[in-house]
């Protein structure tokens, strides 16, 4: 072997593109309006899994092991804090373009963008003495209004039997039961390595009626199905599709087919939407609040309609909970400490020497988080999950029920925490 830097685009293409003999992949860029050969994250994971006619290379991996590691590094072990040794970031109320808070480094120069944290760094952020995190977050709820916008049958179904709608939305593309989903990503977890799941596939029993349907190559059939709720609702495309989730425009394709077939009212909410811009350009969310799409009419113009009412609706339902549990005068809520905002979810801090409290101002935040929204004619609500933690990585469901319920749910998730 010999030393090829990982940060130096020349040298890694050098290795792969001529010595390897793998064919380059691009990527387009917007500005010039061209295509470049690149050697960025998404390629050296792709060069590492490989392909069905071409073996992953470990060395890519290690590659883009070294990059991640780096960014660690410079981005999260070099933070400048504040004096009182706290992280904190700014909020930008107009940082994007439906209503969505985003955030950077305050104005001191301190602290960072709070919203895409690491896993491999929410560890090192720990409740202050005496106290406990709480999470609020919107259960698939871009999902949830495309649904309703839409009027997609089988996506309402799932949504109003309470099903667990990413092992639904595989069981519905497979043609496998849901309870056999379920039980293959409890064995294949969130691997990505079509080695480990080829070996690991065939052992599980329970798919032997179903050896003959189509599968995914390099992740569990929920994880597939999550992954195509979350990126299929707006016009994406195979080629995105294969880009975003290291896999083949080939098998993308099928997914994508898989999953507009299942839900055929997706396309149609297309045509509406296109056909309403073309009347006036503009559309109006959940919460009555319009915008107008005065960009060139393309297809980027209509993936971003296609966004407008999901994302807008959920950014409003958060920062309007925001304000509300801010300024609430509940006597549960007297304590709570607003820490961040990450889009769908709100995160917090309160003592935990009254467990009764905790789960009172639970039950209070949750429903400033619940309103009643209403789209094509058609009135929903989107549930809140709730997790409660010491630090930001280790997190313990809480169902959001009565308080006596939640009260000795949490007595347990925190002794449990404690164990751990």
């Amino acid at each position: 072997g010999r030393w090829v830097n990982p940060n130096s685009p020349l040298q890694v293409k050098q290795y792969f593109y001529i010595e390897k003999n793998i064919p380059p992949y691009t990527k387009f860029v917007k500005a010039s309006q061209k295509s470049i050969i690149t050697t960025d994250d998404k390629t050296l994971q792709r060069i590492a899994r490989g392909t069905s006619a071409r073996k992953g290379l470990y060395e890519a991996k290690l590659m883009q092991n070294y990059r991640h590691l780096q960014k660690l590094k410079g981005t999260y072990l070099d933070i400048v804090f504040d004096k009182d040794s706290r992280m904190r970031c700014s909020y930008n109320p107009r940082g994007t373009k439906f209503g969505r808070l985003s955030s950077s480094k305050t104005v001191f120069g301190t602290g960072m963008n709070m919203q895409n944290l690491p896993e491999a760094f929410l560890g090192f952020l720990v409740a202050d003495p005496n106290c406990i995190f709480i999470e609020l977050d919107l259960r698939t709820a871009e999902w949830v209004i495309v649904a309703y916008d839409s009027g997609d049958a089988n996506m309402i179904n799932a949504l109003e039997t309470g099903i667990d709608v990413h092992a639904y939305t595989a069981s519905q593309m497979f043609g496998i039961p849901v309870d056999v989903i379920k039980f293959e990503d409890k064995i294949l977890g969130h691997t990505n390595d079509p080695e480990e799941i080829t070996k690991k596939r065939p052992l599980i029993k329970q798919l032997d009626p179903y050896r003959d349907n189509w599968v995914p190559r390099t992740m569990s059939m929920r994880q597939c199905g999550k992954k195509s709720d979350h990126g299929l609702n707006y016009g994406e495309g195979k080629k995105k599709f294969a880009l975003d989730n290291e896999i083949t425009e080939k098998e993308a394709q099928v997914i994508v087919e898989f999953y507009h077939g299942i839900y055929p009212g997706i396309r149609r909410n297309y045509d509406r939407i296109q056909t309403q811009l073309g009347t006036d350009r503009t559309l109006t969310n959940c919460f009555g609040r319009k915008c107008r799409f005065l960009d060139r009419w393309n297809d980027d113009l209509f993936k971003s309609a296609y966004s407008f009412n999901p994302q807008s609706t959920v950014g409003e339902i958060v920062n309007r909970g925001m304000v509300s549990i801010y300024h609430s005068e509940d006597k549960a809520l007297a304590d709570w400490e607003i820490l961040r905002q990450v889009h769908d979810s709100i995160n917090f801090q309160s003592s935990n020497v009254n467990i009764k409290k905790i789960a009172a101002g639970i039950a209070i935040a949750a429903s400033y988080l619940r309103p009643v929204l209403s789209t094509s004619g058609r009135q929903f609500t989107i549930a809140v999950d709730c997790k409660v933690g010491f630090s930001l990585d280790k997190m313990k469901e809480i169902k959001i029920t009565d308080v006596e319920t939640m009260s000795k749910d949490i007595e347990r998730a925190i002794s449990e925490l404690k164990e751990t």
